[in-house]
């Protein structure tokens, strides 16, 4: 494939993500169809098909890639440098205010319900908590201070991807972790 194919494809892709996300804020997924996905993006159907099956393959797209950008992000914290965790939640928190309209969709379970949990279940989330509880020899309390920790970070996450005016990237995340520590301690 060459470069200029390379770019076509992109764009195309990009369209049809657009689009998605322009009619996600006026309806439901269920109600929206391919015919008028294809109308709004200015593609046509078989220029959809050869990209994706559905417009839940164009969502899980949109996901897989937020997704990946959060885990770059946090890929290199180290659990022992309350700063550089700090830093790397910041960016994560900056990343989902960057990205506001796609960050509410799927973080406001608009979309896709278990949002949440596939965030969470990164790696390096997991990890953090995991890690911060590794002293912990009740498992069964130790499952339920992650969960805690893991819902209770993602309400407050979603309450300040809402927030007008919202509180700086820093601020919120210096709140999360510090509540997310006091957690684990307990």
């Amino acid at each position: 494939m060459d470069k200029k194919e390379n770019q076509r494809v992109a764009l195309t892709r990009r369209l049809i993500q657009e689009s998605l996300l322009r009619l996600l804020s006026r309806k439901s997924l269920f109600q929206i169809s391919i015919r008028e996905l294809c109308g709004d993006a200015g593609v046509n159907r078989s220029t959809f098909y050869r990209h994706y099956g559905s417009q839940f393959d164009v969502l899980s797209g949109l996901e897989a890639d937020y997704l990946a950008r959060v885990e770059q992000t946090i890929a290199a914290a180290d659990v022992r440098d309350n700063r550089g965790v700090l830093q790397r939640v910041t960016l994560v928190l900056q990343y989902a205010a960057d990205n506001e309209e796609l960050s509410r969709m799927l973080i406001n379970h608009n979309v896709d319900p278990s949002f949440s949990e596939k965030l969470f279940s990164l790696p390096k989330i997991g990890g953090l908590l995991g890690d911060a509880l590794s002293g912990q020899e009740d498992e069964r309390r130790r499952r339920v201070i992650i969960s805690f920790a893991i819902h209770g970070s993602y309400t407050l996450i979603q309450e300040w991807i809402n927030e007008t005016p919202r509180r700086g990237a820093a601020e919120q995340a210096a709140l999360i972790l510090s509540l997310a520590r006091r957690v684990c301690r307990a």
